[in-house]
């Protein structure tokens, strides 16, 4: 089978962060001295980091002055400036393997004594020392030190990563493509450029949500793998706890593995829950801006020239309250999870574990968290009427922009004709479909708005309460520690009297 063109078998990326050093970067000392009973050059390297927070690291290896030649002819590829740097090593060194098989052959005179070979050392520090500045320290150290430093993700990177970078660069430049058409609004100064500047903009917020779609799905990817398999999972153990004939044994670790594999499954749904609502906010915050600069667009026309922009305020205002409605109710889901999880740990205390301290905690946990939820359950009802607010708008604009409908008369002879058709005219446009139905849906859109309204009164109602009793429950926690601390001072003062 003949391999595809455009196949990545066989491929890698490299990061493009390979070779960079970290900054700050670390400081490395070079030793070098001679062991003789190796016959073979110690080389050690100390780094030690700037940061106080990173590990000092050390490395040492042993190198013939053949390995050490070889070393020199790989730096010095990288950095030809270091080819005049490498100091002579003389063909004999004193030690059991001095010079190997090409000095027993072509022998070349005496070997150093101690102190040349301190010297020469020396000089191996300073080449080394010079190495690390022009070639930086991630390549001197690999070269030397390969086997220590055997890491290929420093080097390499999955084609998931890969492909995680390259979503996230392209929404970065959705962003900056977004930012760069708001900037072109005011030196728009007539409504025709301003028009022009809304359409780039509608397509740069288009290609923003398809970036931020893909780079989201990406992100969500992972945890949707594991919800499945979770469930999966538990949907086979629960089926062999119910038909297989099975030993007590066997029973308790398939029942302890379904709890696992729930947890799993539970924690998974609480990543999509996160990452849809940083989704949501990121398109927010978008519409968002969109919305504000083409507010202070319409300040700078008359009503009249703007007139022809009103129909897209309206579709941004709607579209920012529904991508608002998102957010919320994704945040309302991670909420009333965080609220079962609270509910959860409550319930599966110990009896020796219900001490007041960990239950008080739990419980103000729980009301912090419930009122968290109230404030955006009514966050979200607010940008429901919002929404409501922004329908009946348009259609009040519609219903006008009939009524003011200019209707041009054939000439009449007869002033009595003129008042029949004007009669006619005017039963015909109270009783058109398009009239009826918009009032219609006025009159749903309005009856909905009262239902939110009284729903967004009960909430504050149960808010309210919610929150008297939150005070109650802190000043209860309040005096039980001030009583605890009280009872504990008492018995360690019974104590020393004792």
């Amino acid at each position: 089978m003949e391999p595809q063109p455009d196949s990545l078998e066989g491929w890698v990326a490299v990061r493009d962060t390979a070779f960079v050093e970290p900054q700050p970067p670390p400081r490395f000392r070079f030793l070098v001295g001679w062991n003789g009973a190796e016959g073979a050059f110690a080389v050690t390297c100390h780094g030690r980091a700037e940061e106080a927070a990173q590990a000092a690291q050390s490395w040492a290896g042993l190198f013939s002055a053949q390995a050490l030649r070889g070393v020199h002819r790989q730096l010095s590829a990288v950095c030809p400036r270091l080819e005049p740097a490498f100091p002579e090593l003389p063909p004999a060194l004193p030690g059991a393997a001095a010079g190997g098989l090409w000095a027993v052959l072509f022998p070349g005179g005496a070997a150093p004594d101690e102190a040349e070979l301190q010297e020469l050392c020396r000089a191996l520090e300073l080449y080394l020392s010079w190495a690390l500045e022009l070639c930086g320290g991630r390549v001197v150290l690999d070269v030397l030190f390969a086997a220590d430093r055997c890491c290929d993700d420093e080097y390499f990177e999955s084609l998931h990563e890969l492909r995680g970078k390259a979503l996230r660069g392209h929404l970065a430049r959705a962003k900056e493509a977004l930012r760069r058409v708001l900037q072109q609004h005011k030196s728009a100064d007539t409504m025709v450029t301003l028009m022009k500047v809304y359409e780039e903009e509608d397509e740069a917020y288009q290609d923003l949500v398809t970036m931020a779609t893909q780079f989201y799905q990406y992100l969500l990817q992972p945890f949707r793998d594991m919800r499945e398999l979770a469930t999966l999972y538990k949907l086979e153990i629960l089926k062999s706890l119910q038909y297989d004939n099975l030993g007590p044994r066997r029973v308790t670790a398939l029942q302890k593995d379904a709890e696992e594999w729930t947890k799993r499954a539970e924690s998974a749904v609480c990543s999509i829950q996160d990452i849809t609502v940083n989704y949501f906010k990121e398109t927010v915050k978008a519409l968002s801006a969109m919305h504000k600069q083409m507010e202070q667009d319409e300040k700078r026309f008359g009503k009249t020239t703007w007139a022809s922009a009103l129909p897209r305020l309206e579709n941004l205002k709607y579209m920012l309250a529904k991508e608002t409605l998102q957010h919320l109710r994704a945040r309302e889901l991670c909420l009333k999870q965080k609220r079962t999880s609270i509910q959860k740990l409550m319930e599966n205390l110990g009896e020796q574990e219900k001490n007041l301290s960990v239950v008080d905690e739990l419980e103000i946990q729980y009301y912090e968290t419930q009122l968290e939820l109230y404030n955006v359950q009514l966050e979200v009802l607010k940008h429901e009427e919002m929404l409501l607010i922004v329908q009946l708008d348009t259609i009040k604009r519609q219903i006008k922009e009939k009524q003011d409908e200019v209707v041009y008369y054939d000439t009449c002879e007869n002033p009595e004709e003129l008042k029949v058709i004007e009669q006619t005219m005017g039963q015909h446009y109270a009783n058109s479909s398009a009239m009826t139905m918009l009032r219609q849906k006025t009159k749903q859109l309005e009856t909905k708005r009262g239902t939110v309204c009284a729903r967004r009164a009960y909430l504050r109602n149960k808010k309210d309460q919610c929150e008297a009793s939150h005070r109650q429950r802190l000043q209860q926690a309040e005096e039980s520690r001030k009583r605890f601390q009280q009872h504990h001072s008492i018995r360690i003062v019974s104590t020393k009297q004792q």
